[in-house]
C-alpha cells in the first residue's frame, strides 16, 4: 500500500486509519516472508515487503545509472514530514542521523556542557549508548555525571526527579528499558526538568514506531532513535528531534553543505555569496543522506501511519500482555513491571543478571533453546529471555508462542 503525501510533507490520510480487518490484511501482505513467530523487535524489526521493494528501487537506479538526485532530495523532505506526523513534531524539528547514539552525542556536545554542569542519568536502566556519551562529557568538559540508582521500592521517575536541581543542564532517560520493557513516565520527568530549565533527552530506540509519542504534548526537548527496530527499516539511519525552542542553544559541532542555507541554493554551492545555519534541527545534518534507508523508511512509515500510531501501540502491547498472562498461568516468572509502565517488551526470568544472548541461569538457557527449536525468534538480555512484539504479531503468532511455552513447561522444567 502506498500513501501519498502532499508537497509539504504532511500526511492528509493519517487521521483516516484503516479498519481492523483492512489493517490485518495489510499486515499479512507486508510480512508474508516472515517465518516462525518473530518477537525480537527490541533487537531489530522485520522489514515490510513495501520497504524492501522501495530500497531495491534505489539500488536499481544506481545500478542502471539512472539516478534522479533531485527526486532523492525530495524524498528526504517527504520522509521528514512523515516522521514529524508520527511523533507529533514539526517537520523542521526532525534531523536525520546514522543511529541513536549519534543523536544523543549531537545533543550532548551541542549543549556546551562545562565544569559545574550536571548530567542526570540512571545507568542501570540504560543501554550503554546512553551512558558513554556522558562519561565522555565529564572527562572532556568537566561536567558532573549524577548516576541515579533507584532503591528497589522507588520508581525510576522519582529517583531521577529528586536529583534534578538548579545545576542540572541535562537529564537523559530511556523511553523503554531494553532489559525489562518498563515504560518511562516522560511527562513526570519532563515537568521537573522544565521547572529547573534542564534539557530532557530521550533514548527512543525501544519505543519509536511502536508506542505513540506526541512531542506536541510531551515536555521532551530532545529525542533520538535508530530506525531498524520499531520503525521497521534498515540499519544505518536514525532520527533526532530537537524542539524548536532549543535549536539555538544546541549548537552543531560539525558542519557541512546540508547543515547550512546559502544565498545560492544548488547542492554544490559554496559560501562565497553568504551562508547561515539552517533553521531548527536541519543544522545537525552532515553530508549526504542514506537514500536507501530513507526509501525503505518512507514505506514503513506509510504502513504505520495507515494503521495509526494509537492502534499500533494497542496491538503491540496487547500481544505482549496476552503472552504475559499465559506465563502467569504457567507459573513462569517475568521481571516485574507495574501495569501502568508495561510496553510491548516483556522479560522472562527471576531477576536481571549479566548476559547477552546467553544467561548464567540454566533454565533460562533451556527455555531459550526450546523457543528457538519452535521457531520463536527472541533475545536473551541481561540474563532474561526477552520477547518484544509489534504490529505484525497477530493472534495466530501469539498462539504459537504460548504453545511453545506450554510445551516447555510440561517437558523441560
Amino acid at each position: 500500500m502506498q500513501i501519498e503525501l502532499d508537497d509539504t510533507g504532511s500526511n492528509p490520510e493519517a487521521p483516516h486509519v484503516l479498519p481492523q480487518a483492512g489493517a490485518d490484511s495489510l499486515i499479512r501482505t507486508e510480512f508474508a516472508l516472515l517465518r516462525g513467530a518473530y518477537l525480537d523487535v527490541a533487537a531489530r524489526g522485520p522489514l515490510p515487503a513495501s520497504a524492501e521493494a522501495a530500497a531495491a528501487r534505489i539500488l536499481r537506479a544506481q545500478a542502471t545509472g539512472v539516478v534522479a538526485k533531485a527526486e532523492w532530495l525530495s524524498l528526504v523532505e517527504t520522509v521528514r514530514g512523515q516522521c514529524a506526523a508520527l511523533i507529533g513534531a514539526k517537520p523542521e524539528e526532525v534531523a536525520f542521523t546514522k543511529n541513536t547514539a549519534e543523536g544523543l552525542n549531537i545533543v550532548g556536545a551541542g549543549l556546551g556542557l562545562a565544569k559545574g554542569d550536571q548530567i542526570v542519568v540512571a545507568p542501570t536502566a540504560e543501554h550503554p549508548n546512553n551512558v558513554f556519551p556522558w562519561l565522555w562529557q565529564a572527562q572532556e568538559k568537566g561536567a558532573e555525571v549524577v548516576s541515579v540508582a533507584p532503591t528497589p521500592d522507588e520508581p525510576l521517575e522519582d529517583a531521577i526527579i529528586r536529583h534534578v536541581n538548579g545545576r542540572t543542564r541535562l537529564v537523559t532517560v530511556t523511553g523503554v528499558d531494553f532489559g525489562t520493557g518498563r515504560r518511562t513516565d516522560l511527562a513526570a520527568i519532563g515537568s521537573a526538568c522544565r521547572a529547573q530549565g534542564a534539557f530532557l533527552l530521550v533514548d527512543a530506540a525501544q519505543s519509536s514506531g511502536v508506542l505513540k509519542q506526541d512531542m506536541a504534548r510531551l515536555p521532551v526537548d530532545g529525542w533520538a532513535t535508530a530506525v531498524q527496530k520499531g520503525l521497521l527499516a534498515p540499519y544505518g539511519l536514525g532520527l533526532l528531534y530537537v524542539r524548536n525552542e532549543w535549536a539555538e542553544r544546541v549548537r552543531p559541532v560539525s558542519l557541512a553543505r546540508f547543515s547550512v542555507d546559502l544565498k545560492v541554493g544548488h547542492e554544490a554551492a559554496g559560501p562565497e555569496a553568504g551562508w547561515r545555519l539552517r533553521e531548527a534541527a536541519g543544522r545537525y545534518e552532515v553530508g549526504n543522506y542514506n537514500y536507501i534507508g530513507l526509501a525503505a523508511l518512507q514505506a514503513s512509515l506509510a504502513l504505520l501511519l495507515a494503521i495509526g500510531p494509537e492502534n499500533v501501540e494497542q496491538r503491540s502491547v496487547a500481544a505482549a500482555d496476552q503472552i504475559r498472562a499465559a506465563l502467569r498461568q504457567l507459573d513462569i516468572p517475568t521481571l516485574a513491571v507495574p501495569a501502568g509502565h508495561r510496553s510491548h517488551i516483556l522479560a522472562i526470568g527471576d531477576r536481571q543478571e549479566e548476559g547477552h544472548d546467553r544467561s548464567d541461569v540454566v533454565w533460562i538457557n533451556a527455555l531459550s533453546q526450546a523457543l528457538t527449536r519452535d521457531g520463536v525468534v527472541h533475545s536473551v538480555r541481561r540474563g532474561a529471555v526477552r520477547l518484544s512484539a509489534h504490529v505484525h504479531v497477530l493472534p495466530d503468532m501469539v498462539d504459537r508462542v504460548i504453545g511453545s511455552l506450554e510445551r516447555w513447561r510440561r517437558t523441560d522444567r
